[in-house]
């Protein structure tokens, strides 16, 4: 979706950036983000179609408190978003100079935000000109900015905005920026923004408006998240730059391990939230001789001080693609994609980081071309917009109860169809850009 979205192979011919002494190459695409980009499209196609098919395995749907195959896609598509986003500025910059290509950019990201609108409206429906003038223009839009705007369109579209500033620097630079936009996400959490998202009391509500009102995907603050996502895909560019394919590769995949590492470890601090007899019983005589109730657990601040009593093998979270025992109270420290936690995007860009050395390896070093994967990922804006409509026309005769085999027919109708128009497409030469 991010437009101008080509990107080019190590061995050709490159032009040299002034911003941070990385060569921008000027020609042959780079196979294996194509591949990597058709990938995401095609998994974003097949999730957002069966997220209500109950015969569906959970796996595959979207979950807010732990990690499953769905909530891998997107995360991933915003890494290839900045691995293009940052060829293309050096490329734009180099020709046109700096001011432009941040405007072309500015104009893009919001063409982007619209085009969200166009597909989803205002996530709102108002029967009666009297619903729509007692709902208020300032609710709206406060509704509107919380949550209802944060389609995935949208969110590309803002988070390209957020991280414009540092997407030329060099790689020093946007590391501290991510962490940076990590940290600052996490600090806000604590201060009101856990509670802004799941709609409970907090100090925004007073001048915001909106209160009750939940949000998905990180609403308005999530923005922050989704931009670090986008700077990690801006160091995978570099890293392909700077050395040979295989090399390459390597690196990504060493990187993208211990990303996925530091994200699983952090979200151990989960466990903390599991209920602790021991501490249930102190808190209840604290509370009995103190003739009050005891303070709630912090979501955001773990309470460090049960890894004095918790038992070391209790202290290693679930797996990805298992969900956390209903007992554990939902926490920041979860692989949290609603409010799109610290966890989440460390592991999220492992994966991504993984995902794209092993695309390298198969592509630019091997020779494996996927004409699905080319096909969905040199029009990805289309497929975007095309498998919306697709999907409404199939899920309108693929009930939500559906038994599996029905189910399973209707997605390989759903995908087919949505092939079959972006390949005529395809065929005709014929790409959606912004």
């Amino acid at each position: 979706m991010n437009a101008d979205s080509t990107s080019t192979a190590p061995p050709v011919a490159t032009t040299p950036d002034t911003n941070d002494g990385v060569r921008v190459a000027t020609s042959e695409r780079l196979v294996s983000l194509d591949q990597f980009r058709g990938y995401t499209v095609a998994g974003m196609i097949v999730v957002n179609f069966v997220g209500g098919l109950a015969a569906i395995h959970p796996v595959l749907k979207h979950h807010d408190i732990y990690y499953s195959y769905a909530d891998s896609i997107m995360p991933s598509f915003l890494f290839v978003c900045g691995f293009a986003y940052r060829l293309t500025m050096l490329r734009r910059i180099s020709r046109v100079g700096a001011g432009p290509a941040y405007r072309h950019l500015i104009v893009r990201s919001l063409g982007l935000v619209m085009v969200s609108l166009v597909m989803y409206g205002f996530n709102k429906e108002f029967k009666t000109w009297d619903k729509l003038r007692a709902f208020g223009a300032w609710e709206f839009c406060a509704t509107l900015l919380k949550s209802d705007l944060w389609e995935t369109l949208a969110i590309i579209g803002a988070s390209q905005v957020l991280a414009l500033p540092f997407i030329a620097l060099r790689a020093r630079w946007r590391v501290l920026a991510t962490a940076g936009l990590m940290v600052g996400h996490l600090l806000l959490s604590g201060w009101f923004n856990w509670n802004f998202v799941h709609g409970r009391p907090n100090l925004l509500d007073a001048y915001w408006g909106a209160a009750g009102k939940t949000a998905w995907d990180g609403g308005f603050f999530g923005v922050m998240m989704w931009s670090a996502l986008l700077l990690f895909g801006s160091l995978a560019f570099d890293i392909m730059k700077a050395t040979r394919a295989w090399v390459a590769a390597t690196s990504l995949i060493a990187l993208g391990l211990t990303l996925g590492a530091s994200g699983y470890a952090l979200s151990c601090l989960s466990t903390l939230y599991d209920p602790d007899p021991a501490a249930a019983a102190a808190a209840d005589a604290a509370a009995k001789d103190l003739k009050a109730d005891p303070a709630p657990l912090s979501p955001v601040w773990p309470p460090l001080e049960r890894l004095k009593t918790k038992p070391w093998r209790h202290w290693l979270a679930e797996p990805p693609l298992v969900p956390p025992p209903k007992t554990r109270a939902e926490n920041y420290w979860m692989m949290n994609k609603r409010i799109v936690s610290i966890p989440f995007v460390l592991f999220a860009a492992g994966v991504a980081y993984v995902l794209n050395g092993l695309f390298v390896l198969a592509c630019d070093v091997g020779p494996l071309r996927i004409g699905l994967f080319r096909t969905f990922g040199r029009n990805a804006l289309a497929a975007y917009f095309l498998h919306h409509f697709v999907e409404e026309a199939m899920l309108s005769v693929v009930p939500g109860d559906s038994p599996l085999a029905w189910c399973l027919l209707g997605i390989g109708v759903y995908f087919a169809v949505t092939y079959i128009m972006l390949r005529s497409l395809e065929k005709q030469g014929v790409f959606l850009r912004l």
